[in-house]
């Protein structure tokens, strides 16, 4: 511990400095206030002891000037006076000192406020060191947090990348999809691609949770699903039924914990036969509208979600095809999605808002199903991933939605 003794009576430093023998590190002298600052500036002084009335810059200036450094290191400032009236103490702690002794100094009253001023320094550098520590830290979690989410920026990116082409599919054939991920990434996940010349195959995937995991567990299994791997080479002759069962026994052996589940829509249009089949494994149930009909539901068999039971089965729903038929397949995240009373937009919303934009084009639906989920919800955040593909056959009369209305749809929502 170094001490600074400031006082213009040499005899008074010479008695300090006596008294200080054996307590201290090493004990400074400056005969006015402009030496004690050099002192403090060139040397590391813990505790400063100085006289209240000096020629020139007085203690009060002196602690004062003390107080306006910036350092880590905490000062510890003791004034010596022999003014001893209340106010005068109010004066010389407000003026920032730490503590007051009356002159002459006891030399057991000294060593007992520098005790107390040791334990205070002592405090002060340990709160210091914490302080650094916590910044530190604070600066690491900043820059991890960052990374993370600079990857699952990059991460989201890959996934959207991964989807499908929007628009025309085959000569009769037009898509739309939309997909808002509620938390950057999602555990939805859907595509569409041609068997052959004449037969499309699409699906679309939910896995339980969301974030990371969930995305991890839809990516995997889309990835078994695309066209170079083989698992669905013969899904035009098996249909859409035998896929999901042999997905389903390949998902529960590796699922023991069964600490997730996945449901998923999966179908063929065939345009030779003018037929779609489609499976469904506890998924929300596909719907089907013609410019004549309203949208149906295609339910008449909804097997278990996937990875749950290994002999779990589905089967095929075949449905005939009209001219303008469009099929619509989502998650439930559009009819789970809450307004500001916590009520759902539910399937028969959905199926309203179908109705009345059935005769607009594939891409124009989609957009009208987005802005009434969006005027339902209004100010709320998306709390579930929502995802939607359309798919419409035959429709050489759609009309194209106003997009000038489209916008403003959206905007109010």
């Amino acid at each position: 511990m170094n001490i600074l003794v400031v006082d213009d009576a040499a005899d008074i430093r010479a008695y300090l400095k006596a008294v200080l023998a054996g307590m201290t590190s090493m004990v400074y002298e400056a005969s006015d206030g402009q030496q004690a600052c050099k002192l403090i500036e060139n040397h590391d002084i813990d505790i400063v002891l100085t006289d209240w009335m000096m020629p020139g810059m007085n203690g009060l200036d002196l602690v004062q000037w003390i107080r306006r450094q910036k350092s880590e290191r905490y000062l510890y400032t003791i004034l010596l006076t022999s003014r001893d009236r209340e106010s005068d103490l109010i004066e010389g702690l407000s003026s920032g000192a730490d503590d007051f002794l009356n002159k002459p100094v006891n030399a057991n009253v000294l060593h007992a406020r520098l005790k107390v001023a040791e334990r205070i320094q002592r405090i002060q550098q340990d709160l210091l060191t914490q302080q650094r520590m916590l910044m530190e830290s604070r600066d690491f979690l900043n820059s991890a947090y960052q990374t993370v989410q600079d990857d699952l920026a990059h991460a989201a990116y890959v996934q959207r990348s991964s989807l499908p082409q929007t628009g025309s599919t085959m000569d009769i054939l037009s898509t739309a999809w939309r997909y808002r991920p509620a938390m950057g990434i999602s555990g939805d996940h859907f595509d569409i691609f041609s068997i052959d010349e004449d037969v499309l195959f699409f699906y679309l995937l939910d896995v339980s949770g969301h974030g990371i995991t969930a995305a991890l567990r839809s990516a995997a299994i889309s990835q078994m699903l695309r066209p170079v791997s083989g698992f669905v080479q013969d899904v035009a002759d098996a249909g859409p039924a035998v896929i999901l069962e042999r997905l389903n026994q390949h998902l529960v052996r590796n699922n023991v914990e069964i600490d997730y589940l996945a449901t998923m829509v999966m179908g063929l249009m065939d345009m030779r036969s003018k037929t779609l089949r489609i499976a469904n494994a506890g998924h929300p149930a596909a719907l089907l509208t013609t410019q004549e009909k309203g949208p149906v539901e295609i339910s008449e068999f909804i097997g278990l979600p996937l990875s749950i039971e290994a002999n779990a089965s589905y089967r095929d729903n075949i449905v005939q095809l009209d001219s303008g038929s469009t099929l619509v397949l989502h998650s439930d995240g559009l009819t789970d999605c809450e307004n500001m009373k916590g009520e759902h937009f539910g399937s028969s919303a959905l199926k309203n808002c179908i109705r009345e934009n059935a005769h607009f084009s594939a891409d124009d639906l989609a957009d009208g199903i987005e802005s009434s989920i969006d005027s339902w919800r209004g100010e709320l955040p998306i709390t579930d991933d929502q995802s939607l593909l359309v798919i419409q056959y035959d429709n050489p009369s759609a009309e194209k939605a106003d997009s000038h209305l489209l916008r403003q749809q959206r905007a109010l929502s």
